[in-house]
């Protein structure tokens, strides 16, 4: 038997599904106040849940956001609303519009928004669409869109402010007094950063060199990576029982993100339609006797004869690969279709010119197919199970494309952590997880500044590998900004941060209101109503975190208006900043 007996993988597409694909052409405002006047609401929210919606013969994959700052319109904070993307599934068919707006939920966004019915949708798809990032210590708001979009010049002759990465406290605060103040001269320096998308998005979005994960076209791979792989009990090769179980140990040892199963032995008769042993009734075979589109099928000695038979060893010895169903999600910013219904084929033969080691490092080849990863170059990474080439074991390279599609399983997968002010003071604390492991609890801190936590409450959990629902109360939180970290542990004990949630306690009462905003002739004018003694600091930040003014202010309790001399600071955006020990309170403004 030649070592240079190549194999094959093929991709099996429903020959009834077809795409639709668009072109989307714009027309620019001329720049983000004059967007700003125009929307509805301008809102800072986070993609929390994807919601499959069927309506008039169309199957939607509405998004579920959560208010988290408001700068214009009715979404308060803590207000759930929905977007409604353009491209839908009818039938058999899939509309695929160019720039549309596919969120990741997890993910922060700032929106520009209209309302339509009982959805919402942003202005021009995704191109005035910006994601938030963290960079330090700061929030920085990154344009996503544009991709597949093509901008027209305005035929008024205007010139069109570029998209720009923005600080995200400037970069709201001018936005809000524009919201506020439709007069205002717009000032697109507030805020503008020096960053470009590619610096907070290339390597996050970058699949690992050489790795391919689209056997037909475009990315694809299963969402869930346990997959029970079954066998048909038609002409099993000798010792298959042993082999099949090193197969599995193989794929789980060195893909760790993956947990292929032993589904056991299945009698599977292909009516060969098409001349194909996974044409026919297989995706209905999967449906009614294995596990659904969640599963894959071993079918050995080319039943439908539809590979060209071995010449003394010489041919393909096995193909692998899925089927796809036109649905997709995301993963790493990457639109990936989703995999269902895996298959192996091996030749009749191929067993006979292999050796048991060759064998099970061609079924790991195939099986690998099945994950959805395509070959790699035999030049650039030679003796690699992936190489077009038989055999070889997993490699270095192998693992680096597979763990990257399918990394290691986080303890906790958090699907909502939220923090809301009850209508008697109090702070009602929830979080939701999709899965569990190794998990022994969760730990909730408070601050009051964002950087120095104390522990407040320690919850166990519940055990569920399915993960589960949270809800702790804070009965006593602190007056003004609460910022809760929420944090697990694992029974090593090692420690994952989850997210952090912010809730203004006396925030209804309006203990601190800047007016007016933007301030004028040098004067801040604050309007206080203190439900005790205040004895602390007024402090002003740039956006930066720069200190820029800090003085002693002692108030008394009750409504009253202070103004503070801001000297001959220059134009531009602040925070100010009153604090004793015991309460917070902050407030963006701007200085004309």
């Amino acid at each position: 038997m030649s070592s240079t007996i190549r194999t094959i993988a093929l991709i099996w597409v429903n020959v009834l599904t077809a795409t639709l694909l668009s072109a989307t052409s714009i027309i620019p405002f001329t720049n983000l106040g004059e967007l700003t006047t125009f929307s509805e609401c301008v809102v800072l929210a986070r993609a929390v849940e994807l919601i499959e919606t069927a309506e008039n013969g169309s199957i939607f994959q509405d998004i579920a956001f959560e208010s988290i700052e408001l700068t214009k319109g009715a979404l308060l904070p803590g207000t759930i609303f929905s977007i409604r993307p353009f491209s839908r599934q009818t039938g058999d068919f899939k509309m695929d519009i160019a720039g549309d707006f596919k969120p990741v939920t997890g993910k922060t966004y700032l929106l520009f928004l209209n309302r339509k019915g009982e959805y919402w949708q942003p202005l021009m798809l995704s191109y005035y669409v910006f994601e938030q990032f963290q960079g330090g210590d700061d929030q920085f708001l990154v344009p996503i869109g544009g991709a597949g979009m093509e901008v027209i010049t305005r035929p008024d002759g205007l010139p069109v402010e570029l998209l720009s990465v923005f600080n995200q406290d400037a970069f709201l605060q001018n936005l809000q007094a524009v919201a506020a103040f439709p007069q205002l001269e717009w000032n697109g320096n507030i805020g503008r950063t020096s960053y470009q998308e590619e610096d907070f998005i290339a390597v996050d979005r970058a699949i690992p060199a050489g790795c391919d994960f689209a056997l037909g076209s475009g990315e694809v791979r299963w969402q869930n990576a346990a997959i029970p792989v079954y066998y048909d009990n038609t002409a099993n090769p000798a010792n298959w029982g042993v082999r099949f179980g090193n197969i599995l140990a193989a794929l789980n040892t060195n893909y760790t993100g993956i947990d292929p199963s032993n589904g056991g032995s299945k009698a599977y008769t292909p009516d060969c339609v098409g001349g194909s042993a996974v044409g026919g009734n297989f995706t209905s075979f999967c449906d009614n006797n294995l596990n659904g589109q969640q599963s894959a099928l071993i079918i050995f000695d080319d039943p439908c004869n539809e590979i060209a038979d071995l010449s003394s060893c010489a041919g393909t010895l096995a193909f692998g690969g899925y089927y796809t169903n036109g649905n997709t999600h995301q993963f790493d910013g990457i639109t990936w279709s989703n995999a269902i219904y895996g298959f192996v084929v091996l030749n009749n033969g191929t067993p006979g010119c292999l050796s048991d080691l060759q064998l099970e490092q061609v079924m790991e080849h195939e099986l690998t197919h099945v994950y959805g990863m395509d070959h790699l170059d035999n030049g650039q990474f030679p003796n690699q199970n992936m190489n077009p080439f038989c055999c070889n074991a997993i490699n270095t390279k192998d693992r680096e494309c597979m763990n990257y599609a399918y990394p290691v399983p986080a303890p906790v997968e958090l699907l909502l952590f939220e923090a809301r002010l009850n209508g008697t003071g109090e702070v009602a604390l929830q979080w939701v997880t999709e899965s569990e492991r190794e998990n022994e609890g969760f730990t909730l801190q408070r601050s009051m500044n964002g950087i120095q936590y104390e522990t407040i409450q320690e919850i166990a959990s519940i055990g569920s590998h399915t993960g589960g629902r949270y809800k702790w109360l804070d009965t006593r939180p602190l007056a003004g900004v609460n910022y809760y970290l929420l944090s697990q542990t694992d029974f090593d004990g090692t420690v994952q941060n989850l997210g952090i949630e912010a809730v203004t306690v006396g925030k209804t009462t309006q203990i601190l209101n800047i007016s007016p905003n933007p301030a004028h002739g040098g004067i801040l004018v604050l309007n206080m109503n203190l439900q005790d003694d205040f004895a602390g600091t007024l402090q002003v930040l740039d956006t930066d975190g720069r200190q820029i003014l800090v003085e002693p202010l002692v108030l008394n309790q009750g409504a009253q208006q202070w103004q503070q001399p801001l000297g001959d600071i220059p134009a531009g955006a602040y925070v100010l900043r009153m604090f004793d020990g015991l309460q917070q309170w902050t407030a963006r403004f701007l200085k004309q």
